[in-house]
């Protein structure tokens, strides 16, 4: 596995944008965008932005977040996070993880959380130095908040707030509960692990074996590695939310990372267990938007009024439900760009994940992480 994780990303092509613009609620855009990561691999996603000069949730410029859902979930999950920070004048980056699901290049097969940390990391320095920004932020859900953490670590400059929701803290812990009490990292070390090249459902998907090795060698499994993490990244603030009912996740742990640095606070949802609701997403984010005003100095005022606001703008059913009429316009032509597939067909067990993520879609969903 791969292990250079502060390596440039790959020079060759250019990333394409602009050649789409789709318009959603409050005045706003949505523009599809390509760019390949640091293997080749081309990753695809969204940026969305207001179009009026007084963007609605502050002065000036509006700041940069990027957003990717968990593990085996497509940006489609993300609508009403991005909507509402898009609301409060950020400029909003959504996009799929490669070797993952959804429009980006790879087969989940092939996921490794070093992958999507570096993917994660070739986006958001492509983002920062697109729209000319000191700093950007992040919000990831489940596993791929891990990946975020250690994306902090390795670019101490890059992210002004990471925020993670229902974010994995001990890869190790959370794996040997999904798989209920199995402990492939330890058969790993001691050499037991057999049929590496084989396949099994690692966090709730099916993927390939040898990435239980990317978790030992690049140091994911155990908290020892998260805490080193947060410690190298002081200059950017950690906020991470945890449902108190979380089976794959130890609420101990939890607090074991968040207080072993000043610059991280953990909030515990009541009631929410690994997959949070449309009331829970709006609390998180309401939260995560009042931190990101407080510690990037920013007045927010109210575009009406002039005053300043207190509270961060929720969208109203409506806005979200045309967010969601454009967004499917928008896969639609997305997916009328995309090669014709090469290789085996999808198969059996894939399409019935395919389609039913498609019925269910909603919040951020990660009832595997």
């Amino acid at each position: 596995m791969a292990t250079g994780h502060g390596e440039p990303m790959s020079t060759k092509g250019v990333p394409r944008e602009g050649w789409a613009v789709f318009d959603g609620p409050f005045a706003s855009t949505t523009e599809p965008f390509s760019l390949l990561n640091r293997h080749g691999a081309t990753l695809r996603g969204t940026v969305s932005r207001t179009r009026r000069g007084d963007y609605p949730g502050g002065d000036g410029a509006p700041q940069v977040v990027v957003v990717v859902a968990g593990l085996g979930r497509t940006r489609q999950w993300t609508v009403l996070s991005g909507l509402q920070l898009l609301l409060n004048g950020f400029t909003v980056i959504r996009f799929d993880l490669t070797n993952s699901v959804g429009l980006s290049d790879g087969d989940i097969l092939d996921f490794t959380l070093t992958r999507a940390c570096e993917d994660l990391c070739d986006v958001a320095l492509w983002a920062r130095s697109r729209f000319a920004s000191e700093r950007v932020s992040a919000l990831a859900a489940s596993v791929t908040g891990r990946a975020a953490l250690r994306a902090a670590a390795l670019h101490p400059d890059l992210f002004r707030l990471v925020g993670t929701l229902c974010g994995v803290v001990d890869t190790r812990a959370t794996l040997t509960a999904l798989l209920r009490g199995t402990d492939l990292v330890a058969q790993f070390r001691d050499g037991t692990l057999h049929d590496t090249d084989g396949v099994r459902t690692l966090f709730g998907h099916e993927i390939r074996l040898d990435g239980v090795g990317s978790l030992v060698l690049d140091d994911w499994a155990g908290i020892s590695g998260t805490i080193h993490d947060l410690r190298s990244a002081d200059s950017t603030r950690f906020l991470g939310f945890h449902g108190e009912r979380d089976a794959w996740i130890c609420a101990t742990d939890v607090r074991t990372v968040f207080q072993s640095v000043p610059h991280a606070r953990s909030c515990v949802l009541d009631e929410a267990g690994h997959e949070l609701n449309h009331a829970q997403t709006r609390q998180v984010l309401g939260e995560l938007i009042r931190v990101h005003w407080a510690i990037s100095g920013r007045t927010t005022r109210d575009a009406a009024t002039g005053k300043p606001r207190v509270a961060p703008w929720e969208p109203t059913v409506e806005q979200l439900s045309a967010q969601r009429r454009m967004e499917k316009k928008l896969d639609r032509w997305w997916r009328a760009q995309l090669p014709a597939p090469v290789g085996a067909p999808v198969t059996e067990p894939r399409r019935r994940r395919a389609e039913t993520s498609e019925r269910t879609r909603g919040s951020w969903s990660a009832t595997a992480p």
